[in-house]
């Protein structure tokens, strides 16, 4: 069975169960976030999905979140529907983080809302004050694995952002996009029919 039919079937308790958590304090869930790891497979989804729906500005359907996930910033983070975010990603969205229906995030990436600044030269650059960017990632947007998405970046809708690159400048839509910082190197268009020429007899 399909993951999405998994969820169809089991919406009512999720939903049911995530409504219950409104009464746990955050602090807790956020802890027992951390313990849903050891959980065999499909509880884990589940229980992860329950929490996400609680601790996030907003969460839609079908949203799966794999092991190892850090997630900061709950509050300021909105999430579509169908949505997957691998094993051992980190979140953080201090500046805001919305992503959209239909994304894929592989396993080990990093997407980051903020950054340091180093302009106090008296500060250690620890110390300087950070920046915040909101991250935009558009619909039908698939990430491999081991990228970085930094602060102030919007991802067009029908792209993907190739293994190991590093966004740090927008991708337009219908891209693919690649490198250290990421370049686009191909453009997706809609798929041409075949042009069959009329046969003259």
């Amino acid at each position: 069975m399909r993951g999405r039919d998994l969820f169809v079937s089991a919406k009512p308790l999720l939903n049911g169960v995530a409504a219950m958590l409104r009464v746990v304090p955050k602090p807790l869930l956020v802890w027992a976030w951390h313990l849903t790891d050891l959980l065999p497979e499909l509880p884990g989804i589940a229980a992860r999905y329950a929490i996400l729906k609680r601790l996030a500005r907003s969460c839609g359907d079908n949203v799966l979140v794999g092991r190892g996930v850090e997630i900061r910033y709950w509050e300021r983070l909105s999430i579509g529907s169908n949505v997957s975010i691998h094993k051992q990603c980190y979140v953080d969205a201090y500046g805001e983080i919305l992503i959209e229906d239909d994304v894929s995030i592989a396993h080990q990436t990093s997407i980051v809302s903020f950054q340091h600044t180093w302009q106090d030269a008296g500060l250690p650059i620890r110390d300087n004050a950070v920046v915040t960017g909101m991250i935009w990632i558009s619909r039908d947007v698939w990430i491999g694995c081991g990228c970085r998405i930094l602060a102030g970046v919007s991802i067009g809708s029908r792209s993907v952002v190739a293994a190991g690159a590093v966004v740090n400048k927008n991708i337009a839509a219908h891209t693919v996009a690649a490198g250290v910082p990421a370049r686009p190197v191909k453009h997706i268009g809609p798929e041409l029919k075949p042009h069959h020429p009329r046969q003259h007899g």
